[in-house]
């Protein structure tokens, strides 16, 4: 009897010891990550900000068992509810668990660039806002300089021939996930993919240029011009129309939370794009920016402004739906609303009792703005909302700061050339400097916070000087 009691206390004590060790991590470990292997391929997560692979985990929340935080995130970055088991070892900053899916693991059967087959992830909590996709792929085919901690992948290598395999079930697509009209939207791009298929490359490769084109470093060209072209007051017009029309896809985004065609027909994707495409934002810019500038040249209503709007719009819907990134319906809908907001705009400044070059160039509209940036960020505290935070934090101070000294004179072209040359050549020198630290999640969300708002204030200061002068 002495000896059977003897037992259970030994057992109890050693189980007490390994939970207490489970939950407790050494004084230099600040994350937790999870091994999922499964058909001898682990489990690996592309990240928005560092544009890095890494294991699925993150930061250990203060209270938090380091165990419960690697199931977290592990759910939250790859959309897997796991099991965490032992502790297969140490990085530098973490402890990496045993992890094994409480479902069956379900897999694209088709190869990404990497040679990873990926998972469906868009019903993941932070999928298109912290990772951009997750991928199962053998540790032997990533190279160490494709993780986002190069000198730790060995030691995951060794510590995935520990982990526990599992199966894996590989379909060819989802489409019957997808909502019914988009299932029939899907099976139109499928034609018009295999439409284009027949015809010389240099059409795709034209339709695909697009997307190089439809990026953030576009507009360090287009707000420049439209500066010295137009003045500051309509280039407040400008600005303040681009970011109601981005918050606004941003919160609808968030709303309705459709995924883009490719994510449940993968090879779809032509072009890099992750997270929400309900309503297109690059069709609700160029159908509101474009009757923005119309409208100041008074040609608001002229056949050829509406054509122009309405080709630039077709465009848009032929590259987005061709590359797989967005729904007709998803750019149709974006156009409506960057229509919409433009309508707004000159609906209030056809009112006689409201100047609305005065309006919006106000320090209170711009703080207005700034605070309605934070409470979205409070409501979804998504990287995307605190970039605007802070683009908007520096255009408010502007504001404030140069209300009295409006941006207006004749200056050369050169002058503007050499503004955008400047801005362009520090878009690039940010994100060299930015490479330096993309292993640091704070780090690379710090470089990309305030990216823009350098850019900015570069090109107040650079404006304002032959300003000055004239």
């Amino acid at each position: 009897m002495v000896i059977r009691y003897f037992f259970v206390f030994i057992l109890s004590l050693l189980s007490t010891t390994s939970a207490w060790a489970n939950n407790t991590l050494p004084d230099h470990i600040a994350g937790a990550l999870c091994v999922v292997r499964a058909d001898n391929q682990i489990v690996l997560v592309d990240e928005l900000i560092t544009g890095q692979l890494s294991l699925p985990g993150g930061t250990v929340v203060s209270g938090e068992p380091p165990a419960i935080a690697a199931q977290r995130e592990t759910w939250e970055e790859a959309g897997l509810s796991v099991t965490v088991g032992d502790v297969l070892g140490y990085t530098d900053s973490a402890v990496v668990y045993d992890c094994v899916s409480d479902s069956e693991v379900i897999s694209y059967k088709a190869r990404n660039e990497l040679g990873g087959f990926e998972l469906p992830i868009w019903f993941a909590p932070h999928y298109g806002v912290e990772v951009s996709r997750a991928m199962l792929l053998p540790p032997t085919e990533l190279q160490a300089n494709q993780y986002r901690y190069p000198e730790q992948w060995s030691e995951i290598n060794e510590f995935f021939l520990s982990a526990t395999d599992q199966p894996v079930t590989y379909v060819t697509e989802l489409v019957g996930a997808a909502p019914k009209a988009h299932q029939v939207e899907l099976n139109w791009i499928v034609s018009l993919q295999n439409a284009f298929d027949k015809m010389p490359s240099v059409f795709a490769n034209t339709v695909l240029l697009t997307d190089s084109l439809a990026k953030p470093w576009v507009f360090i060209v287009i707000l420049p011009l439209i500066a010295w072209h137009f003045g500051r007051n309509f280039a407040l017009k400008f600005g303040f129309t681009l970011i109601s029309v981005t918050l606004l896809t941003l919160i609808a985004h968030q709303g309705f939370g459709f995924p883009r065609p490719h994510a449940y027909l993968p090879t779809l994707k032509l072009v890099m794009s992750s997270g929400y495409s309900f309503p297109s934002l690059l069709a609700g810019l160029w159908v509101s920016l474009t009757l923005l500038v119309f409208w100041k040249l008074k040609r608001l209503l002229e056949q050829k402004a509406i054509l122009i709007v309405l080709a630039g719009l077709l465009w848009i819907m032929l590259f987005k739906s061709y590359s797989g990134s967005a729904f007709f319906s998803d750019v149709l809908m974006g156009g409506v609303l960057g229509a919409l907001t433009t309508w707004h705009i000159v609906r209030l400044d056809a009112k006689p009792d409201v100047d609305i070059s005065a309006l919006l160039s106000s320090k209170g509209v711009w703080w207005a703005l700034c605070l309605l940036s934070i409470v979205l960020t409070v409501i979804w505290p998504l990287p995307t909302f605190s970039f605007w935070v802070a683009i908007l934090m520096t255009i408010a101070c502007l504001v404030t700061l140069t209300d009295s000294k409006p941006l207006v004179g004749q200056f050369s072209f050169k002058i503007v050339f050499g503004v955008m040359a400047m801005l362009l050549a520090g878009n690039l020198l940010i994100s060299w400097a930015g490479s330096f630290v993309s292993f640091s999640g704070i780090a690379s969300f710090i470089v990309e916070t305030l990216r823009f708002p350098i850019l900015i204030l570069f090109g107040v200061v650079a404006f304002r000087l032959p300003w000055k002068r004239e």
